[in-house]
């Protein structure tokens, strides 16, 4: 934001915006003003043509004018010109390639022109230029539609049909045949990459050729090898992670493929399938060491039956797994907060060293709580009390003031309401600050327990680490 003191800048400025606003078009006015800056008059006529506008160099000029006059030249109305065709090219080639692309027809221009846009800003017509977007949008249409139709297996007998469901906008033969070749390309290598990803061997590719002859489908064998060769790795790599907590191997794999005729990858599968194991046992050890004894000997014993297998590096991704969960289940803190919650801890997993601390720990968060029920129910009823009070002083004030202006009334009369009236405000004037005495020394008595319950709770932390 920029601060104008100067009483002419201001004048200025505002001058400037109330232009701006009136030239702002679909660009703002700080862009208008960077412009100005700049000095590109191309540029300038350039966006003016671009967004649908007119010829609009004079209002340009007087804009440009507040904002740095030394930006105009001789040649800036010439530049302006060549930009400003430059960018009415661009709307109606945009225009037409839009119109194109959805499927209108090339006198589609003709609804254009009457368009609100075109209406409001007074839009020069181009036609050529609407014509050669068009064109372009049109072929792009036409690729698109045989790209669906390769993908989709349809074979090239589908663009005659086409042509004639597609006279009415113009049908481009080219653009439809060099979609179509590219969607059957896909079409075949992604038959290929769904045959490698269930396990189907590419022999099969014979039979895909047969059907698609009947079907008079052109052939792409090289796409269908391209896809299957491509998806045929992952596929043993998927097998070996899922095999290997399966109680599957590459012995069982091996016979499978070659009874299938398939091609098999024996050193991805093996990667994988010894991936899954380590992330099995790491994982074992993980659950076991958070709150569980050592259990490895029993896991390798049960391998077998769960389904898993013990590799060479079982032992060692257990243990240190193990180790890392129990130092993190074994601390005072998880001790003290257990405690606290009133759960119980398997003291017996964690090093005998730790394991008083342990038991203190446990014991000082169940005391902690106690101590934070307390001092929470203290609290409570000192502010219950606090509130008493200050209500009790609030009556005792309007009760004096109520019997200070009776006894400084010279004229009120004596007779016995008003004495019955004053010796009962008397009486609740005594009973409230006997309240209000007996209420002060509850609220300090609760304050004093309440002070007592935080020292004993910050000290049992004190201790833990003792």
């Amino acid at each position: 934001m920029y601060l104008i003191s100067n009483p002419g800048q201001r004048v200025i400025l505002a001058a400037v915006l109330a232009v701006g606003f009136l030239l702002s078009g679909c660009q703002s006015t700080v862009n208008r003003v960077n412009d100005c800056k700049l000095g590109d008059w191309v540029t300038i006529g350039s966006k003016d043509g671009a967004e649908g506008l007119d010829k609009r160099f004079d209002d340009r000029r007087r804009f440009c004018s507040l904002i740095d006059g030394d930006k105009i030249k001789a040649e800036s109305a010439s530049n302006y010109e060549q930009g400003w065709v430059q960018g009415n090219q661009i709307f109606w080639s945009r225009l037409g390639r839009e119109d194109g692309r959805n499927a209108r027809g090339i006198s589609y221009f003709d609804t254009q022109i009457k368009s609100d846009v075109v209406g409001r800003n007074s839009t020069p017509l181009n036609r050529p230029a609407y014509e050669q977007g068009w064109q372009q949008g049109n072929a792009d249409y036409w690729y698109q539609t045989g790209l669906q139709d390769g993908k989709a297996g349809r074979n090239a007998g589908e663009e005659a049909a086409r042509a004639r469901s597609g006279a009415a906008i113009g049908f481009q033969a080219p653009s439809y045949q060099r979609g179509w070749a590219d969607g059957n390309y896909a079409y075949w290598q992604q038959m290929g990459y769904q045959d490698a990803h269930d396990g189907i061997p590419d022999s099969e590719l014979a039979s895909r050729v047969r059907t698609a002859t009947a079907s008079g489908l052109q052939i792409r064998e090289d796409a269908y090898h391209i896809g299957w060769n491509r998806e045929i790795v992952e596929y043993w790599k998927n097998l070996g992670w899922n095999d290997a907590v399966s109680g599957r191997d590459i012995h069982t794999r091996r016979d499978d493929a070659k009874r299938r005729g398939l091609k098999i990858f024996e050193l991805e599968y093996q990667q994988k399938w010894e991936q899954r194991l380590l992330q099995y046992w790491t994982d074992a050890g993980n659950s076991d060491g958070y709150g569980h004894p050592n259990q490895l000997e029993q896991r390798m014993a049960n391998a077998r039956r769960d389904n898993v297998f013990v590799i060479a590096q079982t032992r060692d991704v257990y243990e240190q797994a193990w180790i890392s969960q129990n130092a993190r289940y074994c601390t005072v803190d998880n001790a003290f907060n257990w405690g606290r919650e009133n759960k119980g801890m398997a003291i017996e997993v964690c090093n005998i060293s730790l394991q008083g601390s342990l038991r203190r720990a446990i014991l000082g968060g169940q005391d902690y709580e106690e101590l934070s029920r307390k001092y929470n129910q203290t609290h409570a009823d000192l502010l219950t009390h606090e509130d008493r009070h200050t209500d009790a002083e609030r009556k005792l004030r309007r009760l004096e003031q109520d019997i200070k202006r009776d006894q400084d009334d010279k004229n009120r009369p004596k007779t016995e309401d008003n004495a019955n009236i004053d010796r009962k405000r008397e009486r609740e004037r005594r009973e409230l600050q006997e309240f209000l005495s007996a209420n002060r020394r509850r609220i300090d008595d609760l304050r004093a327990w309440e002070f007592r319950y935080d020292q004993q709770m910050r000290q049992i932390k004190r201790d833990l680490y003792l």
